[in-house]
C-alpha cells in the first residue's frame, strides 16, 4: 500500500514531496507499532508538511534534469567523461529524497535548516548513505528486469530506510524512543 500511494505522489512532479512525506511518515507509524488509521496518517503528514516537502521535493526537478542532460551526453562523451557528474547527481537527489524529506517528516524546522540537516547527516553518515545507496541500486536492477517489481520494492525499501533511521535518530538523542520499548 505504501509503495502504491508513494508511486501515484511521484507521478506528479509537485507532490512527489509531499507524498515522500506522507509514505514516510506511515512507515514511520508502522515501524513503531502505533495505531492510527491509514488515512488520519496520510492527511496529518500532508497538513503539517506540505509547504516544506513540496519545496524540498521541487528542488530535486533541476537536479534531475541535469540528470537528464547528462545522460544524454552519454553515447558522445562516453561512460568515464559522464560517470563522475552522473554519482554526484545521484547523491544529490539521494540525500534530497532519503535524508532531508524524513526529517521534514519527522522535526519541525524551517525549511533551510530540514536540507542543511539533511545534507549534514547525509554526508557525516556514510555508511548508512551508502548503504542505501547500494539498496536503490539493487531495486533498480530489479524492477528494470521485473516490472511488477515496482510495486513491492519502493515500499520494502522506505520501510527498512524508516526502521534505520528511527533507530538513528534514537540513538543520537535526537527523539526520545518509546515508553514501551524503554521498559522492555
Amino acid at each position: 500500500m505504501i509503495s502504491l500511494i508513494w508511486l501515484l505522489s511521484l507521478g506528479l512532479v509537485v507532490t512527489a514531496g509531499a507524498g515522500t512525506v506522507v509514505a514516510y511518515e506511515l512507515c514511520r507509524r508502522y515501524v513503531l507499532g502505533k495505531d492510527a488509521g491509514l488515512w488520519a496518517v496520510a492527511t496529518k503528514a500532508a497538513r503539517q508538511s506540505w509547504r516544506q516537502a513540496t519545496l524540498i521535493g521541487l528542488l530535486a526537478v533541476p537536479v534531475a534534469a541535469l540528470g537528464i542532460l547528462t545522460v544524454s551526453y552519454l553515447p558522445t562523451l562516453g561512460l568515464a567523461e559522464v560517470l563522475v557528474p552522473l554519482l554526484v547527481i545521484g547523491l544529490f537527489l539521494l540525500l534530497l529524497v532519503f535524508w532531508c524529506l524524513p526529517l521534514a517528516a519527522r522535526f519541525t524546522n524551517p525549511t533551510w535548516r530540514q536540507v542543511r540537516n539533511g545534507f549534514t547527516l547525509g554526508l557525516t553518515t556514510p555508511s548508512l548513505t551508502f548503504l542505501l545507496g547500494i539498496a536503490v541500486l539493487l531495486a533498480g536492477f530489479a524492477v528494470w528486469n521485473f516490472m511488477p517489481a515496482v510495486f513491492v520494492a519502493p515500499g520494502l525499501i522506505l520501510l527498512w530506510w524508516c526502521s534505520l533511521l528511527e533507530r538513528f535518530f534514537v540513538d543520537r538523542g535526537y527523539v526520545t524512543s518509546q515508553p514501551e520499548e524503554a521498559e522492555v
